[in-house]
């Protein structure tokens, strides 16, 4: 199995962003574009695509460049088989606080008992979903995700998203909140369907798309730390689709409001929103995370 440095599996983490969203089999690859949006040289965006032409996810045409030529982006997520049982071991260790500092690859490999290659497959994916970094020297750093960060995380969510809202400037993106209101409606009729991942994706879609109107990447940088802080938690709770569905369908009142340009209104639902959540989120949690530390609630599936 291929061993990839960090900066490897970034490329590969926004190839596969890429491949699953904008391209289509055939669509040329812009190396370009991906060493911009990673802020790093053509030359390590060049090394991974000849590994991926290696694997059959592009091919390269002389003068032409590198093209798309498989679509399936879970090419991309393992160097062999996918063992997403390590992915739910690890997650549960996090949402119980067994993995609250830095740990070395050796040592968890030890610890799950695991090759090498199947440990950063899982790494990699949870790099693309925010829960871990590689730390400045060989091992890795679990993002904090106890029930005191996530309240700690609701408190400020509750100051900070109603406030966003009533910031002037702010910019209200009118096609991107009415696409966002389409697939909220559309995930709303098949929600049975969805995975946490997918369900998690589009809430945290929508608490981003909030914090960009006020144009300020401090802001930004901000929801992004707190959606990292509630994502496993969260999976955890998306086992509850009835309060996923009345959460959505709170997020498309929030949307309806600022569509109409009545901010005050939608602050107010924001605000009303993340308190729902919170108390939601802390009614169940004692018993949730019970459920997760006798195996019987899965965080993937």
């Amino acid at each position: 199995m291929t061993k990839h440095t960090p900066l490897q599996s970034r490329i590969r983490d926004q190839l596969q962003r890429r491949f699953g969203e904008d391209l289509h089999v055939g669509d040329r690859v812009n190396e370009a574009e991906i060493a911009d949006a990673l802020g790093i040289s053509r030359t390590p965006v060049r090394k991974v695509l000849w590994q991926l032409q290696n694997e059959g996810v592009v091919s390269y045409e002389q003068h032409r460049g590198f093209r798309l030529a498989d679509a399936t982006v879970d090419t991309l997520e393992a160097d062999g088989e996918r063992d997403e049982l390590l992915d739910e071991r690890v997650m549960r260790d996090m949402a119980l606080g067994n993995l609250s500092s830095v740990i070395s690859e050796r040592a968890l490999m030890q610890k799950y008992e695991v090759p090498h290659g199947i440990l950063m497959s899982t790494l990699r994916r949870l790099m693309r979903d925010q829960l871990v970094e590689p730390s400045v020297g060989h091992g890795w750093i679990f993002s904090d995700v106890s029930a005191t960060a996530l309240e700690n995380g609701y408190n400020f969510r509750q100051i900070l998203e109603p406030a966003t809202i009533l910031a002037d400037p702010y910019f209200i993106d009118v096609e991107a909140f009415q696409a966002l209101d389409r697939d909220h409606a559309n995930t709303i009729s098949n929600i049975d369907k969805l995975d946490q991942r997918r369900l998690f994706d589009l809430d945290a879609k929508f608490h981003r798309l909030i914090a960009l109107g006020a144009r300020s990447t401090h802001l930004v940088d901000a929801i992004e730390r707190q959606n990292n802080i509630r994502r496993v938690n969260e999976y955890i709770g998306f086992v509850r689709l009835d309060r996923i569905r009345e959460s959505l369908i709170e997020h498309r009142n929030i949307i309806a409001a600022l569509l109409r340009g009545e901010r005050q209104v939608a602050a107010a639902l924001m605000r009303l929103h993340l308190q729902i959540s919170k108390d939601e989120t802390f009614k169940h949690i004692d018993e949730d995370l019970e459920r997760v530390r006798a195996g019987e609630l899965q965080l993937l599936k």
